[in-house]
C-alpha cells in the first residue's frame, strides 16, 4: 500500500515539476524534483544498493539541486583525502629545499619546515588531485596515499560534473 501512495506522489510531483517547467519557474522546479526523486526513492526496498544510493546522492548532491551540499561534499573529500595523504605521507619535488616527504609522522620535515607548512602542502595536493590538474610535483608515496589518489580524482570528476550541470 505504502509503495502503490509513493507511486502516485511520485506522478504527482513529476506533473508540478513539468509544469512548472513549462512556465519557467525554475527555483521552484528544483524542489518538486527533489520531492520526486525522495518519492521514487521510497519504493525501493528497505536496505537495497538502490535505496541507499539514492539517499547518498541527495545527502552529497540534492540530486544536483543544492549547490550548498554539493560544496560541503567538495570540501569534506578534500579535508579527508588531505589527511589520508598525510598519513601515509607525499613526495614533494621542492624546488627550494629538493625532495621531501611529507605527511604526519615526518618529524624532521614538520620541525624543519613547521605544521602549517606540511598541512598547506597536503591540502594543496588533496585540491590537485580532486580538481584532476594533477601537476606532478607531488606523488603519494604508500597504498593508503595511492588508492586515496585514484578514489579521489574519480570522485572529483563525477562532483565537480554534477556542480556544472547544476
Amino acid at each position: 500500500v505504502a509503495k502503490e501512495k509513493y507511486k502516485e506522489a511520485e506522478d504527482v510531483y513529476r506533473t508540478i515539476k513539468i509544469s512548472m517547467q513549462s512556465q519557467t519557474l525554475g527555483n521552484d522546479t528544483g524542489e518538486f524534483f527533489i520531492r520526486e526523486m525522495i518519492s521514487k526513492r521510497k519504493q525501493f526496498s528497505k536496505f537495497s544498493a538502490s535505496r541507499i544510493g539514492s539517499k547518498i546522492i541527495e545527502l552529497t548532491t540534492g540530486y544536483g539541486e543544492k549547490l550548498g551540499n554539493i560544496g560541503f561534499t567538495i570540501i569534506g573529500i578534500i579535508l579527508v583525502c588531505m589527511i589520508l595523504y598525510g598519513i601515509d605521507g607525499v613526495k614533494y619535488g621542492d624546488p627550494i629545499n629538493g625532495d621531501r616527504i611529507i605527511g604526519f609522522f615526518e618529524t624532521s620535515d614538520i620541525q624543519k619546515h613547521g605544521i602549517l607548512n606540511m598541512l598547506g602542502n597536503l591540502f594543496y595536493f588533496s585540491v590537485v588531485v580532486y580538481s584532476t590538474v594533477g601537476f606532478g610535483e607531488m606523488l603519494p608515496v604508500g597504498p593508503i596515499g595511492k588508492t586515496t589518489m585514484i578514489f579521489e580524482g574519480l570522485i572529483g570528476g563525477l562532483v565537480l560534473a554534477i556542480l556544472i550541470i547544476a
